[in-house]
């Protein structure tokens, strides 16, 4: 089997209190858009530890993983790029203001969502779906022994009689 080189995407989508944590682009292409926590998958990290570190560089939120949300598939220059979007519990009760790459940060409503001017409608549909229709597919770990740590994801699971309660 070959090597394929993959475009790999994160985004954190962190429920609290009926409310959806979200960042507005500082700089760049989508400079002064709104969306969820999100980066790139670094050489070396897993998509799980990818997502946990782009939640803290840019809300200074730290997390723990509780499931997969969704899954985006495109083609980024005839390369494949996949895009996963995890939910996430915070652990962590202050949001940092702004860095250099994020402009501001907040808690917003789903009755707020549609004021925002939105990084993509995918972007916006993973909000509004975190506030509305929550569900999720949890990690199961170790199905196979192997020498490094991996999850299989499967099985939804509605959250959506959690959504008031903090995650």
């Amino acid at each position: 089997m070959g090597r394929l080189m993959c475009d790999l995407g994160v985004a954190a989508r962190v429920v609290q209190d009926n409310r959806i944590l979200l960042v507005q682009e500082a700089r760049g292409r989508y400079s002064g858009c709104w969306g969820l926590p999100k980066g790139h998958v670094e050489s070396g990290e897993s998509p799980e530890q990818a997502v946990l570190r782009e939640l803290d560089e840019e809300t200074n939120h730290k997390g723990v993983v509780i499931g997969l949300a969704a899954v985006r598939t495109a083609l980024k220059r005839d390369d494949p790029a996949v895009f996963l979007c995890y939910d996430v519990a915070s652990t962590t009760s202050s949001v940092m203001d702004q860095s250099d790459e994020i402009s501001a940060a907040g808690w917003y409503s789903i009755t707020e969502l549609n004021q925002l001017n939105w990084v993509s409608e995918t972007m916006q549909q993973l909000a509004i779906d975190g506030l509305s229709q929550r569900k999720t597919m949890e990690a199961t770990n170790g199905l196979t022994v192997r020498d490094t740590p991996y999850a299989v994801y499967r099985t939804n699971r509605n959250l959506a009689a959690n959504q008031g309660a903090t995650l």
